[in-house]
């Protein structure tokens, strides 16, 4: 499949300019065909659940495969904000966490909220709308637990270097949580390569999968270093054998971190991210990336002010500042671009369904 192909299955992308994936991804016809055919056999009662159970681990594959990761190493969690909590409420008093001011706060508050049982949170500021390497380097110090950071930042897509903090905190003795959901599906994302702990990544945004799936990867090192802490039969070396019983036989995988799961969700994610995997992360952002720059040449053309980010710092999110932001959406809407409103600007992202004529409108309604 290409991106033009993607782009044909995307209602949002042949009804108007939508470059609002950092939100949230479109729904693609197959997804909803997959989401009407599940509500259909639901309501009359004639599907196996055991067909939704293991639609979920199609999509765990796939998944995996997104990432180049081993399908054993990856859990599914829906949200961010669950998965950091999980983590952060093991850690123990004295341990050290860093993270900086820029985060969402699905990445931010679950590590500060464990200031009050002694652990020790770090909070890098941000200037300019990015963290210098070197500030990085010694917030880390000689001793960490967790380092915390975006694949690309919400509010701006500044993008972190994200292979060198995981070889800072490895020699500080820690591990590297990265916060994904703005990224995987939009950017490759090679855990094993860069020496991320734990990738944390919900389905809703980049995947251009229903709100309710999202996964988690887990280094050997995170896997042996912190427990599930929500626990149920889907934790078990053989699920469908755990319904009942005192004799806990848990996986040997990352499957054991499991959440239960949304069904309806299910069967959508998969369908989505078959097409992503098909087109390959690779080609994905590069076409991402290639659409951003052209966006980013023409703001410098129009005189409109970004971040002045370095070329590797640069992600398919493009953050535009304007002094009324707010006004700004709703004149885009007007005309048929789907952005939105973030901190002090007005943020536009491209996914693999916009081509070039999707910037060249929205650089038209800015003009």
């Amino acid at each position: 499949m290409t991106p033009a192909e993607l782009r044909r299955l995307v209602p949002a992308a042949t009804e108007r300019t939508y470059l609002n994936t950092a939100t949230y991804g479109p729904a693609s016809r197959p997804v909803v065909a997959a989401i009407q055919d599940f509500t259909d056999r639901w309501s009359r009662g004639v599907a196996e659940y055991l067909e939704w159970e293991a639609a979920a681990e199609d999509c765990r594959r796939l998944f995996a495969k997104l990432v180049d990761a081993a399908v054993e190493d990856v859990a599914i969690q829906p949200y961010v904000s669950a998965t950091a909590g999980a983590i952060a409420v093991q850690l123990r008093p004295g341990e050290r966490v860093v993270v900086d001011d820029l985060e969402y706060t699905s990445n931010l508050w679950p590590w500060l909220y464990q200031r009050d049982r002694g652990v020790d949170v770090t909070v890098i500021p941000a200037r300019e709308g990015r963290v210098d390497l070197e500030v990085w380097l010694e917030a880390i110090g000689e001793r960490v637990a967790i380092t915390a950071v975006s694949a690309m930042q919400s509010s701006n897509g500044y993008r972190a270097p994200l292979a060198r903090l995981a070889a800072a905190t490895h020699a500080a003795g820690g591990l590297l949580f990265v916060d994904a959901c703005q990224g995987a599906g939009g950017i490759r994302l090679n855990p094993v390569e860069d020496g991320f702990d734990f990738l944390a990544a919900d389905s809703y945004k980049w995947m251009m999968g229903p709100r309710g799936m999202g996964y988690l990867y887990l280094s050997k090192a995170a896997q042996e270093r912190f427990r599930p802490v929500t626990m149920g039969w889907r934790s078990g070396r053989h699920p469908q054998e755990s319904y009942y019983g005192v004799d806990m036989d848990l996986s040997p995988s990352a499957s054991r971190f499991d959440s239960s799961l949304s069904w309806i969700a299910v069967v959508g994610d998969r369908e989505s991210l078959g097409l992503l995997t098909t087109i390959g992360a690779g080609r994905i952002e590069a076409h991402n990336l290639a659409l951003a720059a052209r966006f980013r040449a023409g703001l410098t053309r129009l005189g409109q002010e970004t971040d002045p980010f370095r070329p590797e710092e640069h992600s398919p999110i493009v953050a535009v500042h304007l002094p009324d932001g707010d006004a700004v959406v709703q004149r885009l809407k007007q005309a048929g671009v789907i952005a939105s409103r973030r901190a002090t600007g007005v943020r536009f992202s491209f996914h693999v369904f916009n081509d070039e004529s999707d910037v060249d409108r929205a650089l038209s309604a800015l003009a």
